[in-house]
């Protein structure tokens, strides 16, 4: 009885540490470890995910992250930056057009098109940025610059497949 219930707590220790070194493993390599780390430790569903499940998060989060760059656009919009903020609140609308294609593509679908979407999303996130250059608004450019970090550990996970 004793060897069982140490073969089953040794089961469940190796299970879990498998699962923590593959969010290790996906976040070491994403462009903000730490914001990757919090964004998949923090959700339980992480815990028992494979790649898949992951990048499933993923994707959920940083279609979040683009919705509220959109909202920060919107808040900063004005007469003297209204054509530039028009083409961030479109290109952030097509990363989550691109985010969702990716998530059917996670399950079960074209790898190759699935990295081809999930870097097509972090291009047109990154595009706000370049059509602003330094004149961007502070708050418009950290909300950019997170729904980017949200994007990038997406790549990661589909190299990884």
């Amino acid at each position: 009885m004793v060897s069982l219930i140490l073969s089953a707590s040794l089961s469940l220790t190796f299970l879990y540490t498998c699962q923590a070194d593959l969010i290790g493993d996906v976040c070491s390599k994403a462009a903000n470890p730490s914001l990757c780390n919090n964004i998949l430790r923090s959700d339980p569903r992480s815990k028992g995910a494979n790649l898949r499940g992951l990048g499933q998060i993923i994707i959920e989060k940083a279609k979040a992250t683009d919705n509220n760059a959109i909202n920060v656009a919107n808040s900063v919009k004005n007469a003297g930056n209204k054509d530039i903020i028009d083409t961030c609140i479109e290109t952030f609308g097509d990363s989550i057009s691109n985010l969702n294609e990716s998530s059917r593509l996670l399950n079960g679908g074209d790898i190759d098109a699935l990295k081809a979407r999930a870097s097509a999303a972090l291009t047109d996130v990154s595009t706000c940025d370049d059509e602003f250059g330094d004149d961007e608004p502070p708050k418009l450019a950290e909300a950019s610059r997170t729904a980017q970090d949200t994007i990038s550990p997406l790549l990661v996970v589909a190299n990884s497949l």
